[in-house]
């Protein structure tokens, strides 16, 4: 089992894309099924959104929509039950205990594999401190790996460096171009992240990096009106500078090992990137 966390501000557009339903409010049918619910007397998505939108109003906090999909390996078909435990057991270990938490679970079956979309709400019900969102990647990897062990399922591992994973339809050719652009930038060399950004200038690619104290923290990308992140595209920003330190060890041989140099030239080549 893997998880996948974003946070966000309208529980609206969140809850209605995990009850399946179009823009127009219309169900794609056989896309979705409600699993569950905490705390919530609405059934149909937008009362549970709104139900949702009017707690979080009760604290100071901005962005209240949690929202992780929990997907498992192909060819591994957990029962509903055993992924409404697993969903118990995720908002349990995050912070969102059941009986403090609005929480609602979908289950999609647009994929060739078992994968359940999680929401719940920062704000605890009747006020309160919200939940951290911090290290998130770290602690769903952590969790993740508890309940599997738990459960008995099969622990996922990241996806390697230069995949792609899934996106919409609409997206898909941006991504793939964008991809290749950031392998074809890294081949060519770059050593900073204002190399790519140079290199994919020139493809039509528009760039967003921030870069703090020499090292890429936040990376993504726009191509012909269609945003992606650095991650849709198969390079966290994390991956990315790995790639761009090695090309920057590369660059400086015969001295190879002098790894105080490379960081020199990266360093002085990224300054003021936001």
């Amino acid at each position: 089992m893997i998880a996948k966390t974003t946070i966000g501000a309208d529980f609206l557009g969140a809850i209605c894309y995990g009850a399946g339903l179009r823009v127009n409010g219309k169900e794609i049918e056989g896309k979705s099924e409600l699993l569950l619910t905490h705390n919530l007397v609405s059934g149909d998505p937008k009362g549970m959104a709104l139900e949702m939108q009017r707690e979080a109003e009760f604290s100071r906090c901005k962005k209240p929509v949690w929202h992780t999909s929990l997907s498992w390996k192909p060819g591994e078909n957990p029962s509903k039950e055993q992924m409404i435990e697993a969903a118990n057991r995720y908002c349990e270990k995050m912070g969102a205990n059941p009986e403090d938490h609005q929480i609602v679970v979908f289950q999609h079956h647009d994929r060739p594999y078992r994968h359940i979309h999680v929401y719940f709400n920062r704000a605890p019900v009747g006020g309160g401190k919200a939940l951290e969102t911090s290290h998130n990647y770290a602690r769903n990897v952590r969790v993740c790996k508890g309940i599997s062990q738990e459960l008995g399922f099969a622990t996922l591992n990241k996806r390697e460096i230069g995949n792609l994973r899934h996106v919409a339809d609409h997206r898909r050719e941006a991504q793939r171009v964008i991809n290749l652009a950031v392998k074809d930038a890294l081949k060519h060399k770059c050593v900073t992240p204002f190399d790519v950004e140079r290199l994919l200038e020139e493809k039509g690619i528009q760039c967003k990096f921030t870069v703090y104290d020499g090292e890429l923290k936040y990376s993504s990308y726009i191509f012909q009106g269609v945003p992606l992140s650095g991650q849709d595209v198969g390079f966290t920003a994390k991956q990315l500078q790995k790639q761009l330190d090695r090309n920057a060890l590369v660059l400086m041989a015969p001295n190879a090992s002098n790894h105080s140099k490379a960081m020199k030239i990266r360093n002085s080549r990224g300054h003021g990137l936001e």
